[in-house]
């Protein structure tokens, strides 16, 4: 009894083929094909979910649809006992190539005998008859039709159409007119115009490699188009069959230009990749070639990798995937650079024959040679006769600008071994090394040569077990290896800055005394994610003291590096979740840094780790919060301490005074004195006086309100836009009110705003001064006089409504705000209750999925448990909200009671679907 699993055997699959193209009722035919196509389609995922491999099974799908298309082809358009017309069916593309993914549409060329003009009406309606019964089959197909002169007319103008014939496959009809259009193609096509063919091919490569970044480590890749994916290795065959006439790979390895070990890890990869991608098909039922982060939890799981966790199951999947996709980029990127070498040198001997012989202009030094922008080795024992030439070798590169050539990467890759412990701990290496990372604006470059090549983990061991470690959760979009690098892209990019928001960043990197220890602790701040501890910074401060003993880095350049690896987080956490108006905020911070020279290090470190963690992560709403904290303490540790810090702060408040005195109608002088006599002094600290003028002119107008209405419930509400941060400061002035903060939270969730942050204050005439800094889902402010409208309606209505119902206006977008579907993937979420965080305060910090209305849902669990809420820093990360709430009791003093803490935690918790922790009271 034949096997369900296996696919049918070769007469079963010609007797089917015979009964179909026997058929002469087209509908029959495609019913008959759908049903065939289904059984062998559903025997193919079976054999893919036991193991198949995945060229294997791209194959037989590929295979499979030749049977059926050739069948159906030859029943519209050969009927028995008719003479067979001048065409042939053509496969192009990936179909072409005969691997096909299982949810992958087809690219197919109907090729005519004569021009599609001259085509009789019969032919016309065969062919038409052809590619509807595909269609009801279900087939999904791109086709062209045409003669092979038309063909090859389109195929010159457009060089993507030229790529999909490059790989056409004869499926049915006439061979000979498909043998005809090959030797036109190879000679018309193929043969002439190769440098201009090349130059496309580049140029596409490059403008897709720009579009996922330039890595092949991005967190959630492409597996056909991102850097490495199945693209590159199918331009990498396009460039063989132009070069050599053949699209195998054993062509390139017979004319040296690959060894046969590249060929077998090129031929792994592309299996794995296509394997990959097979998956993604049959679980989403859709040419899906994303890997999101849920995807990779599935597909780690259906490819049966046996680590029990979920996370270190993807982790090791991803790092399989990494190396695989990082192959076929070097390999891929290195032939076509060896290509245009080539091109390059042929050019040149082209001209001679023309031309007085000229040499192109070279460089010899220290055993290289510089030509064309490229170092290449003047013998192949350079490095065994002097090993210091390999880290010289890359000094050659930064102070000259030259780019290794495919020759000297793989001369570095044959002389591993000679990076060992003497070679690390050389005092000239180290001195060399020294240097490199010592030229501001040219260090990533040279540092991603070194790792391209394998030769920066090696050197520094520390650095080495990141190579293509995953960082599988939201805050990172790329390996930790990468990250590292696109930190040291960011600074290098500060040389040449000259976009005004960022001089003080450029000011900073030029201001620097120590760049050797600035660069040495971004390459080591992430190394402790590869070692086995609960926090990476501890086991990071452990390899940077490791690295320092190595390489004898002692005294003030020690102690510089240590401290950024040990607080490379400080800088973004204080600022984004702490109070910074708050005195006692800024002192313990100040303590931390204590002398200027460690925060302006410290603040660039943080500008570098924040951007290249992901480029969306540093908007303009966090970078104004971290220049507010990196000013205030400067003036801290500048200024004298606490008690001149205070003293200046009382300062600029009388002089904040006097700019909206000035800005303002003389009828409004004693509105502006009393709000600088009743406001809380920390209302003032780090405003602007246009920002302070709308808080008065928003009293003053409730004021008014309430005097003509004598209504409790008058309030004013007016808007400030900060473009270039962008947010929208919307500044509220009421008398309290029972759920007036959840109310407004509503109104805003309800308009699909986010809060980015939020201040409460209370005059001392009992008049509510509430300040929310807001945005929309795209971080811009909230300009649209409609949408602002909204908010103002909803909320009003919210605050006369007899009875509280935030579910009826939060219900209607409940599933437009939610937060992406990862149920595979661990996301940190902890509801965190303190009392030693803040003098007066309360504190409860918030790690959860954002979602719509949930500072809504926080604000109403503690209005329920009889507390206020004195302050709020909102922060959301990837669809991570990271909040941090200051608390008061009625009486406004800190949350005492164990069991309100206990209740508090416990509910807080449930809210966010966490366990409760053990909070710090």
């Amino acid at each position: 009894m034949p096997d369900p699993l296996e696919p049918s055997d070769a007469n079963t699959r010609h007797a089917f083929t015979t009964t179909l193209q026997a058929s002469d009722n087209a509908g029959e035919r495609s019913a008959r094909g759908q049903a065939w196509l289904a059984v062998e389609e559903s025997r193919l995922e079976q054999r893919h979910q036991r193991g198949g491999g995945g060229v294997e099974i791209a194959r037989a799908r590929a295979g499979l649809l030749d049977e059926v298309l050739g069948a159906v082809f030859a029943a519209a358009l050969m009927p028995p006992g008719s003479k067979p017309p001048a065409v042939a069916l053509v496969a192009v593309g990936h179909y072409g190539r005969a691997t096909l993914s299982p949810r992958s549409n087809i690219r197919i060329v109907v090729l005519l005998g004569t021009a599609s003009a001259k085509q009789s009406p019969a032919l016309r309606a065969a062919i038409q008859e052809f590619i509807d019964t595909l269609g009801a089959m279900g087939v999904k197909t791109n086709q062209v039709l045409g003669s092979i002169g038309e063909c090859l007319e389109r195929a010159t103008a457009d060089p993507q159409f030229k790529t999909a014939l490059i790989d056409a496959r004869w499926v049915g009809g006439e061979a000979g007119l498909f043998q005809r259009f090959e030797r036109r193609f190879a000679r018309e096509c193929l043969a002439k115009g190769q440098a201009g063919f090349f130059e496309h091919l580049r140029q596409e490569m490059r403008g897709r490699h720009q579009k996922y970044f330039g890595t092949v480590f991005l967190q959630e890749p492409n597996v056909k188009e991102s850097c490495g994916g199945l693209d590159d290795y199918h331009h990498l065959l396009w460039v063989c069959r132009v070069k050599h006439g053949s699209t195998d790979l054993a062509t390139f390895v017979a004319h040296a230009s690959l060894t046969a070990t590249a060929r077998r890890e090129i031929e792994a990869a592309v299996d794995f990749l296509q394997r990959v991608r097979n998956e993604l098909h049959y679980h989403t039922q859709a040419p899906t070639d994303q890997l999101t982060l849920r995807l990779q939890g599935v597909v780690s799981t259906a490819l049966e990798y046996p680590q029990r966790d979920i996370l270190r199951r993807t982790e090791v999947f991803m790092r399989d995937y990494y190396r695989h996709t990082l192959n076929l980029y070097q390999y891929c990127s290195s032939l076509m650079e060896e290509f245009q070498i080539q091109q390059e040198a042929q050019l040149d001997s082209g001209l001679r024959s023309f031309l007085t012989f000229r040499r192109k202009p070279q460089e010899e030094f220290d055993g290289f040679i510089a030509r064309e922008g490229r170092i290449f080795a003047a013998h192949p024992n350079i490095f065994k006769d002097d090993p210091q030439r390999l880290m010289r070798l890359f000094q050659h590169c930064q102070v000259r600008h030259l780019r290794l050539s495919p020759q000297a990467r793989q001369l570095v890759q044959d002389n591993w071994n000679t990076i060992d412990r003497a070679f690390r701990c050389s005092r000239p290496i180290r001195e060399t090394f020294q240097a490199i990372l010592e030229r501001k604006g040219e260090v990533a470059s040279t540092l991603r040569e070194m790792h391209r090549v394998g030769f920066l983990g090696r050197y520094l061991p520390e650095f080495g077990p990141l190579d293509c470690l995953v960082q599988h959760e939201f805050f990172h979009r790329y390996t930790a290896d990468e990250h590292t690098l696109r930190c040291l892209d960011q600074l290098d990019e500060l040389i040449e800055e000259s976009t005004p928001k960022r001089e003080i960043y450029r000011r900073l990197l030029h201001e620097i005394a120590d760049p050797y220890a600035l660069h040495l602790a971004v390459i080591l701040h992430d190394t402790g994610r590869a070692e086995n501890v609960r926090e990476h910074i501890d086991g990071s401060a452990m390899l940077a003291s490791r690295l320092c003993n190595r390489m004898q880095i002692r005294g003030p350049r020690r102690s510089l590096i240590m401290f950024l690896v040990d607080n490379h987080l400080t800088f973004y956490r204080t600022a984004t979740t702490r109070n910074l108006e708050d005195l006692e905020v800024i002192a313990e911070f100040a303590a931390i840094v204590k002398s200027p020279s460690y925060l302006d290090a410290l603040f660039l470190f943080t500008f570098a780790d924040s951007n290249g963690t992901s480029p969306e992560g540093w908007t303009g709403w966090k970078e104004s919060l971290m220049l507010q904290l990196y000013a205030a303490t400067r003036r801290f540790l500048t200024g004298g301490g606490r008690a001149e810090y205070s003293r200046q702060l009382d300062a600029d408040r009388l002089t904040l005074r006097d700019e909206v005195l000035h800005l303002m109608r003389a009828d409004y002088h004693p509105d502006v004195e009393q709000h600088f006599q009743r406001m809380p002094g920390s209302a003032f600290a780090f405003r602007q006086a246009r920002e302070v003028l709308t808080q008065v002119r928003s009293v003053r107008h409730f004021l008014q309100q309430e005097t003509a209405t004598a209504s409790p419930l008058v309030h004013c509400i007016k808007w400030i836009d900060h473009i270039e941060k962008g947010y929208s400061e919307l500044v509220l002035a009421t008398r309290d009110k029972p759920f007036l903060l959840e109310k407004l939270c509503c109104a805003l969730a309800a308009s699909h705003l986010n809060i980015l942050a939020a201040d409460f204050f209370t005059r001392s005439d009992g008049i509510v001064v509430d300040i929310f800094h807001v945005c929309t889902t795209n971080f811009e402010p909230v300009a649209d006089a409609a949408l602002r409208k909204g908010v103002l309606d909803c909320f009003h209505t919210l605050l006369e409504a007899p009875s509280y119902e935030p579910e009826r206006y939060l219900r209607r977008v409940a599933e437009q705000l939610m937060p992406r579907s990862t149920p595979d993937i661990s996301v940190p979420v902890q509801a965190y209750v303190s009392n030693t965080l803040h003098p007066t305060c309360t504190t409860v910090e918030i790690q959860a999925l954002d979602r719509i209305g949930l500072l809504h849902d926080l604000f109403l669990t503690i209005n329920q448990h009889a507390l206020n809420t004195a302050h709020a820093r909102i922060c959301t990360e990837k669809g991570v909200a990271m909040d941090t709430l200051y608390i008061t009791t009625a009486e406004g003093g800190k949350v005492t009671d164990p069991a309100a803490l206990a209740s508090l935690d416990r509910h807080l918790s449930g809210l966010i679907g966490a366990a409760p922790l053990n909070s710090e009271v």
